[in-house]
């Protein structure tokens, strides 16, 4: 099956070139998508996808890199998803006689879904947003990455390890704020103990006071999503300057307790 897109995580890609100014973000992005695969959001400094804080670099970078990244990657089209459709119409009814009738018309559907969602998009050329996690390149066969059309985002998943009606997947997202328990989080967070502090909005901290070199006042450090009513888990750069597994629990006097690796734990008071 033709690829339309080598997912990041399979692309030789390398450290930016120091000095080189990346390329912006289009406004039309910023904010909170939500969809049945997931949630994304983009702010102009980063790609928070599926939970992954990931910096806007502009452009792939070559070669090796740290961390997380999210950059614009190359152009898909209409015209190029279709003729994938058509491969997938067409490698099923090749392996027809050896499917179950159910299986089958199961898989048919997929397609028959994904036809429908590929029509409603205009003919145009999108421009592809992907991320790329350093810890995880070179591994996995599928790749994920985003497309807007007349100011709708799309999540678009190519795999096709995950069966032949679901070898490439097109969702429409919608765009809102984040709702929920994460956003009773909101106004801005300090510990006097570790002397840095944050502002909280849907889930997002911007920070507010360092103790580090490694990030600075305006840097996006904190991103957390609700497990529960008062619970919550997601990544925070530490000392480091690296970003970190975390959950924290919201207690009955209002402060947040959060827990990281190696069970440190610290707390953060409202201010």
């Amino acid at each position: 099956m033709r690829q339309i897109f080598l997912s990041a995580f399979v692309l030789a890609l390398s450290c930016i070139t120091s000095g080189a100014t990346a390329q912006q973000i289009n406004e039309q992005w910023l904010g909170f998508w939500d969809s049945a695969d997931g949630q994304l959001i983009v702010t102009p400094k980063n790609i928070i996808d599926a939970g992954k804080i990931c910096k806007w670099v502009g452009k792939a970078p070559t070669g090796q890199h740290a961390g997380c990244v999210g950059f614009y990657s190359g152009t898909t089209t209409k015209k190029e998803m279709l003729a994938t459709l058509q491969t997938m119409r067409d490698a099923l009814r090749a392996n027809d006689q050896n499917m179950d009738a159910n299986y089958l018309a199961g898989e048919k559907k997929l397609v028959d879904v994904l036809e429908s969602k590929l029509k409603s998009l205009s003919d145009s050329t999108f421009r592809i947003i992907d991320t790329s996690d350093a810890d995880y390149q070179g591994s996995g066969d599928c790749g994920n990455y985003y497309i807007m059309d007349q100011g709708i985002a799309y999540s678009v998943r190519q795999c096709e390890s995950a069966g032949l009606g679901s070898a490439l997947v097109v969702t429409p997202m919608r765009k809102g704020p984040a709702t929920g328990p994460v956003s009773t989080l909101n106004g801005h967070w300090v510990s006097t103990k570790w002397k840095y502090g944050y502002t909280l909005e849907n889930g997002l901290g911007t920070a507010t006071a360092t103790n580090s070199a490694k990030f600075k006042v305006g840097d996006e450090i904190i991103i957390l999503r609700a497990t529960g009513k008062n619970s919550f888990e997601g990544q925070q750069v530490y000392q480091d300057g690296k970003f970190h597994p975390i959950s924290a629990n919201l207690l009955p006097d209002g402060r947040l307790q959060f827990k990281g690796e190696k069970n440190i734990t610290w707390i953060m008071e409202r201010k």
